[in-house]
């Protein structure tokens, strides 16, 4: 049999574009897995984080310096097109405090039997335990269309179009595995080379494996190249664990990384070194408290008393006196000038050479991927073969934790489905 369309992998892209089609066909999904979605019923530790809040305008600088180049995938199917897809398949979802959108029940399966539902709708058999090995193109001949041959283990399938939806390495124990990349690259088409994102990031001499669990609402994090020159920023969530630094602030980041790069941290934002010498000279030269006391009264002031929880750990704070070669029970008034510097700059420009990420085991995304320039990314068709579109994590796009990732494996799967039908 000639299948309409065949999609190749049944994660959140390929399910998304099955469910997506403007009418029923005769079609056909692949997956090398025993079963689907494997990856998206671990996004959100299980709840599914499926976008994000407030105007898709806002999402283009969350995917590095892809965003500018898929504005058009976005807006065609924003965020809003997402949550109304899903309510009108009474799928009801609710937004968090941080702007992340989740179905209310918080089980990702609500959200995969959703999208299988409406793929068998839409006339897409789902084929299970079924890996794709190779991909050839049949040219058009008098009186026949050109026809895609998909060659799997035991089976070979034509089909009159292609989505190819296979994902990147992230999770390989999902069936994101890579294992398509040279299928493809035998067909001419471009992969940038492949790497980990959205992974936690280990740095030489860590000194918080007794601090793991403490983290940071609004730490400053940096990246240097080895060369001195700075790579990227952004201030979110750290977190410390027992022997690397992970949460959002860092996760983000993890894209730019290779071993050698400077990592610097903020745990303090809003305040220059010179304000913070200066008050905290004020709070010691007088007090006969013990350094560590002092220091947390000044940072933390009131919010105890106020019942919010404290804004900096009174473990970090000992740990970073010991750190700044200090005893932390020192009394606060003998505290020298130069000691006092040596804090600052901890807590303020904390800096370490990275030695090296999670990998792809414990990366939620992969950053590279078929090449954008492949793409025409009004369609996702393919610049080289006609029929042949890409979906979701299998292009050169990865983004921010928050439902970015997710919001682009819909977009892209819906046009990708909507230009091939």
């Amino acid at each position: 049999m000639t299948y309409d369309l065949i999609i190749i992998g049944a994660g959140a892209a390929g399910l998304f574009a099955g469910a997506s089609l403007p009418n029923k066909i005769n079609g056909l999904i692949l997956e090398k897995s025993a079963s689907p979605g494997k990856k998206l019923l671990m996004s959100g530790a299980g709840q599914c984080n499926l976008t994000h809040g407030g105007s898709i305008k806002d999402f283009i600088t969350h995917y590095g310096a892809r965003g500018k180049k898929i504005r058009t995938v976005l807006y065609r199917f924003s965020n809003d097109s997402v949550i109304d897809f899903f309510e009108k398949n009474e799928i009801a979802l609710f937004e968090r405090e941080d702007g992340k959108i989740f179905p209310k029940s918080l089980r990702a399966k609500d959200i995969l039997d959703c999208l299988t539902s409406q793929c068998q709708r839409n006339g897409m058999k789902l084929c299970f335990s079924t890996p794709v090995e190779n991909i050839s193109y049949r040219e058009p001949a008098e009186g026949n269309d050109g026809l895609y041959v998909i060659q799997t283990g035991s089976f070979v399938f034509t089909a009159k179009k292609i989505i190819i939806s296979t994902g990147g390495c992230s999770y390989p124990s999902t069936g994101s595995d890579g294992s398509l990349f040279p299928v493809l690259e035998a067909l001419g088409i471009a992969v940038k080379p492949l790497h980990p994102a959205l992974v936690p990031i280990h740095v030489q001499q860590y000194p918080y494996s007794d601090l793991s669990g403490i983290s940071f609402q609004n730490a400053a994090v940096t990246l240097y190249s080895k060369e001195g020159k700075r790579v990227a920023e952004n201030i979110g969530p750290l977190l410390f664990t027992r022997n690397h630094f992970s949460g959002p602030g860092i996760l983000n980041l993890s894209r730019y990384v290779t071993e050698g790069m400077q990592l610097s941290l903020s745990y303090c934002t809003g305040k220059s070194d010179e304000v913070l010498i200066k008050e905290l000279t004020t709070a010691l030269s007088s007090s006969s408290k013990q350094l560590l006391t002092e220091l947390y009264e000044y940072f933390n002031g009131n919010r105890n008393a106020e019942g919010r929880e404290s804004e900096m750990p009174k473990r970090f704070l000992e740990t970073l006196c010991r750190r700044a070669g200090t005893d932390p029970a020192v009394k606060a008034s003998a505290v020298s000038r130069i000691l006092l510097r040596s804090i600052v700059k901890l807590l303020l420009q904390d800096r370490f050479t990275i030695s090296s990420t999670d990998g792809f085991s414990a990366a939620m995304v992969t950053a590279g991927g078929i090449s954008l320039d492949e793409i025409n990314l009004k369609t996702m068709e393919s610049n080289q073969y006609l029929g042949m579109y890409f979906a979701g994590e299998v292009l050169d796009v990865d983004g921010d934790t928050g439902g970015y990732n997710l919001q682009f494996a819909f977009s892209s799967g819906w046009l990708a489905a909507n230009s091939a039908v």
